[in-house]
């Protein structure tokens, strides 16, 4: 991202580049070609290396350097992106010895443009630098990020168009993470996207209902749309239709999730504000499948739940106020009663906790929320009780002919 003496806060746009004429669009599947073929050459090198001293994202960009018609910056950051997934495989291993450290060649990959290969045309077009021996990428752009601080840009392809995602330096700083203030935990569910809890028992749930929706209907187009796919000819214009279609609907749903997850982690973190909260403590669930088999229901349900992006909205937006984001244990915090410290055989079945033993009757996600502050804040569960539920939803949930008359999802 360059060399900038102040850490300042960095914000992404994805713009969707939709309108692309057919040389932009050969040069984009070439530079991601080409990118592709760069990865699985450092990554054939890396594997080859792990034998004796392993090579480094330095040594692999020395080794690459103008062997591809890349920009240099290019060439880096390809080698900079493998580093860290294996650092990051480095440190799954320490609890997970079977996670590999990457191994898998690409056909394509992203290709990501740093700040001396960023420029702009006369008539206000962004530039990309390819090298020397590769014309420049030429992109439109809204006009907005004219005076945009542009430092770094990467081209993806999602489902059946390619996207620009700019890193934007705002100028902002941070501030501090803040010293004083209340515990908040955090439960995350697939019915809720979350449950807070402050340390004084006021609770936030927000509901994951349109998220879930939009879920459902992708999933309903999808099985129809392959089960039309399986009766064609792989490659003719019946079937390049309808893989179109899949790939549409698949992008649909991308942009309907960023946009609620967005929205849901931004109500998070105002009413965190509000209730002067410093540092939110969130359930861990990176683990809830590991080898359990839930049903074919749950275990789709399951693999489509993306925790791990709404933690990452949370997390920059709570830093923009100072507070901290950390992940713990939430075993059990379910079951257990939040006001004596019981705890049932069972999970309870649908979204409300009745304890056997006081009779309490709570809402099952903020019975969780509020163990997991209990936890967080004095080591063991039942510390901390709920008095106030506020509930919440990320966008208003509109109707769909197709759930409303029975007819085909794929209309």
């Amino acid at each position: 991202m360059g060399y900038r003496s102040v850490a300042t806060n960095c914000i992404v746009r994805v713009i969707p580049m939709r309108s692309l004429s057919k040389q932009q669009a050969d040069l984009c599947r070439f530079v991601r070609e080409e990118a592709g073929r760069c990865w699985t050459d450092m990554l054939q090198a890396h594997i080859e290396s792990r034998g004796g001293k392993w090579l480094s994202s330095l040594d692999l960009g020395k080794m690459y350097k103008g062997q591809y018609r890349l920009h240099s910056q290019t060439i880096q950051a390809l080698a900079q992106k493998l580093e860290a997934n294996v650092d990051t495989a480095r440190e799954l291993r320490k609890t997970e010895p079977e996670a590999r450290y990457p191994y898998h060649p690409k056909q394509y990959q992203t290709a990501t443009w740093k700040e001396s290969a960023i420029h702009w045309t006369e008539d206000g077009k962004l530039l990309l630098s390819n090298g020397r021996n590769t014309p420049a990428l030429v992109l439109p752009v809204p006009g907005e990020y004219l005076d945009a601080d542009i430092c770094r840009v990467e081209l993806t392809w999602r489902a059946n168009h390619y996207e620009l995602c700019l890193t934007i330096d705002t100028g902002l700083v941070n501030p501090p993470l803040r010293e004083s203030g209340q515990i908040a935990g955090v439960d995350l569910g697939e019915i809720n996207i979350a449950a807070v809890c402050t340390e004084a028992g006021d609770a936030l749930v927000v509901s994951g209902r349109a998220l879930r929706s939009a879920k459902q209907l992708r999933n309903k187009r999808h099985s129809c749309l392959t089960a039309l796919l399986s009766r064609c000819k792989p490659g003719s214009k019946r079937y390049r239709r309808l893989a179109k279609s899949k790939g549409r609907a698949s992008a649909k749903l991308e942009r309907q999730q960023r946009d609620i997850l967005h929205k849901a982690s931004r109500q998070v973190v105002e009413f965190c504000r509000e209730n002067d909260v410093m540092a939110l403590a969130v359930g861990d669930v990176r683990d809830i499948q590991d080898e359990v088999d839930l049903g074919a229901k749950t275990n789709q349900k399951i693999s489509q739940w993306a925790h791990g992006q709404f933690v990452k909205y949370l997390s920059y937006k709570a830093r923009e106020y100072g507070m901290s984001v950390g992940q713990i244990p939430e075993d059990y915090s379910t079951r257990t009663c939040s006001f004596h410290g019981g705890v049932a055989k069972h999970a309870p079945r649908g979204r409300v906790y009745t304890c056997s033993g006081c009779g309490a009757v709570i809402n099952r996600d903020v019975n969780g929320a509020s163990n997991i502050c209990s936890r967080a804040l004095y080591g063991e569960y039942s510390k901390v009780q709920v008095r106030t539920i506020m509930y919440l939803r990320p966008i208003k949930l509109g109707r769909c002919r197709a759930f409303d008359t029975g007819q085909s999802c794929l209309l």
